[in-house]
């Protein structure tokens, strides 16, 4: 069987791609191959903090490569953006080693819940060697230890053998390390009743940092989607350049933005960053200043926020109210395009930005 290729004119088609999204890993870099290699979640993408050399040939890479662009990869979860749903369908992940946000102790050192993780871990490991020691040889032996401690630490997502490990051992035994992991946290994991609407605050009274972006992570993507993403997926006449498709900049955005509520990945650090090396949308600095001198003295009017953070994108019903789902998609508005202000609450600030990137890229 054969069938005859007919070129189709460059207008009747574009890519599923439309997105690009960007997370965080809050781990160290072992744990977040392991997590996006594992089963259940993934990305096309993970971005280390610093280049790596292969252990047999010692060819150096920048980063790791896990599913083709063209596939689907499973990132982004639960998911709404400019109309669109499950965006797993219609977006390209990227994945970034970073730690996300960090509590400041005080002896001034820094604490991040990958470290809580690790602690947690070995407290596991050492009850288990030590209370429970056939229980740990067999789970060690059948190489179920990882899918036991994901299990118990509630990792990003279940482990995929957790039905095998479960055959293996009591469900006596899981209801003991449950407790005890529950019991645990309360006693030592700093950030359980950490909530978003808490990170501005303590940010505020110096009691919390993000975890910075290294150069290596920024050139990386930089060169990523201007070399390879960008080039793959755009569409254009050969002979007058004409371009048919390509991701727009304002759909370069960060896992807060289509998890309202829900998520904080990547932070308000990654792109005042990117924006400095062309990638994604931006507002134009002299217009919002312009704007900010117009709305000074002006009150506040939600429901134009509401509407015109619709239009953007973000998901979020029109009530006129600074209500919950309100705050949540003005700080994942703020965290993308005013870092130094991400409380939920809509200054002048944040209302002339959102003003000058819908006059940027929704003037028609």
């Amino acid at each position: 069987m054969k069938g005859k290729l007919i070129s189709s004119n460059r207008q009747n088609f574009d890519r599923r791609e439309r997105f690009i999204v960007f997370h965080y890993t809050v781990l160290d870099e072992e744990d977040s191959v392991e997590i996006l290699t594992r089963g259940g979640v993934g990305a096309h993408f993970l971005i280390p903090k610093q280049a790596f050399k292969d252990e047999d040939s010692e060819e150096q890479f920048d980063y790791y490569k896990l599913v083709d662009i063209k596939d689907r990869a499973w990132h982004a979860g639960m998911s709404g953006f400019k109309g669109r749903h499950g965006l797993n369908d219609t977006s390209i992940g990227i994945e970034i080693v970073n730690y996300g946000y960090g509590l400041v102790q005080d002896s001034g050192e820094v604490l991040f819940t990958y470290q809580i993780e690790n602690h947690l871990k070995k407290y596991i490991i050492q009850t288990l060697q030590t209370q429970d020691k056939n229980s740990y040889l067999l789970l060690n032996g059948k190489k179920l230890l990882s899918a036991f401690l994901a299990d118990m630490m509630r990792a990003l997502v279940p482990p995929p053998d957790r039905e095998a490990y479960k055959e293996k051992v009591s469900q006596t035994l899981i209801n003991k390390y449950r407790q005890l992991t529950e019991a645990w946290r309360k006693e030592n994991d700093k950030f359980l009743y950490i909530k978003q609407e808490d990170l501005f605050q303590l940010e505020k009274d110096k009691k919390l940092v993000w975890d910075e972006y290294t150069d290596h992570q920024l050139d990386t993507i930089e060169k990523l989607i201007k070399e390879k993403i960008e080039p793959e997926l755009t569409i254009k006449d050969k002979t007058s350049e004409k371009v048919y498709y390509e991701i727009a900049p304002q759909f370069i955005i960060g896992h807060m933005a289509i998890a309202l509520g829900r998520k904080t990945d990547p932070g308000p650090r990654l792109f005042i960053e990117l924006a400095k090396r062309g990638i994604g949308a931006w507002p134009d600095e002299a217009l919002v200043s312009t704007i900010e001198q117009q709305k000074m003295g002006q009150g506040i009017d939600y429901k134009w926020i509401q509407d015109n953070l619709k239009r953007y994108g973000y998901e979020v019903d029109l009530t006129g109210q600074l209500d919950t789902q309100t705050k949540n998609a003005i700080r994942a508005f703020q965290m993308h395009f005013e870092p130094k202000n991400y409380s939920g609450e809509p200054s002048v600030k944040t209302i002339s930005i959102l003003e000058a990137l819908i006059k940027k890229y929704y003037s028609d």
